[in-house]
């Protein structure tokens, strides 16, 4: 009786030994696929582990993530970088791969929406903050070149509000040369009545004179953030001779 028992307990502790946890199998297939830069192996076993598990591994739900991205599998990426987030897993990096995978898809409100989220998540995060304020950039300097003033405008403000002083520089350095351009545009257009129509020449004049204004204060705030830029100090000094 005592062998049987014993047999028994060796039999079942032998199966122990061999039992796996579950997902196991595709966890570490999924392991080695990645290490061997097979991210579509890679992530079809991870999405298989995560299915067994029924997604409680939040890291390799970014994992999945990764792979995802790397395949060029946008929408996967996008899914899966938003569960990440949602379970609080690397906030930063998973916002900003949510962000650009939804760029590779040119869903660009949803693009936007989650670079303001991730920015108030992580106030300040230098890579969300770079993907955000190139995209403004970019926006402003085509609403200038469509003649749209108060668009390009807009999209260089909301830049001044980032942390990052590269970004808020270079933004400040747009809206002076915007307003700046667009006073020297309206003195240009006004120069011929400038003797013929004098009140008419007066009144263009103070329109410029605001907008250099204006240019002036933002060039101002961009000397503040980069004193020692010859781009920034040119600027300052074309406004100021303007306004003589």
């Amino acid at each position: 009786m005592r062998k049987t028992v014993l047999l028994l307990l060796m039999s079942f502790m032998a199966l122990g030994a061999f039992a796996q946890d579950p997902g196991a199998t595709e966890k570490n297939a999924g392991n080695a696929a990645w290490k061997a830069k097979n991210y579509a192996e890679a992530f079809t076993n991870f999405e298989k582990y995560l299915q067994i598990v029924n997604f409680s591994d939040k890291a390799y739900i970014y994992n999945a993530a990764v792979a995802a991205s790397k395949m060029n599998n946008y929408a996967a990426a996008e899914k899966y970088f938003e569960m990440a987030i949602k379970k609080n897993y690397k906030v930063a990096n998973s916002y900003l791969g949510k962000a650009q995978a939804e760029e590779d898809l040119k869903k660009e409100g949803e693009m936007l929406a989650t670079l303001e989220e991730g920015l108030k998540a992580v106030p300040g995060n230098v890579k969300l903050e770079s993907m955000y304020g190139s995209y403004y950039l970019k926006k402003g300097v085509e609403a200038q070149k469509n003649n749209n003033l108060e668009a390009a405008a807009a999209d260089y403000v909301k830049i001044t509000n980032l942390t990052n002083v590269d970004l808020k520089s270079k933004a400040f350095m747009a809206l002076a040369s915007l307003y700046f351009n667009n006073g020297a545009a309206i003195l240009q257009k006004a120069s011929p009545i400038a003797n013929t129509e004098k009140e008419k020449y007066a009144s263009e004049k103070e329109k410029a004179l605001g907008n250099f204004k204006k240019a002036l204060d933002y060039v101002n705030q961009a000397l503040k953030l980069s004193p020692e830029s010859t781009d920034v100090k040119e600027l300052a000094k074309q406004i100021k001779d303007a306004m003589k």
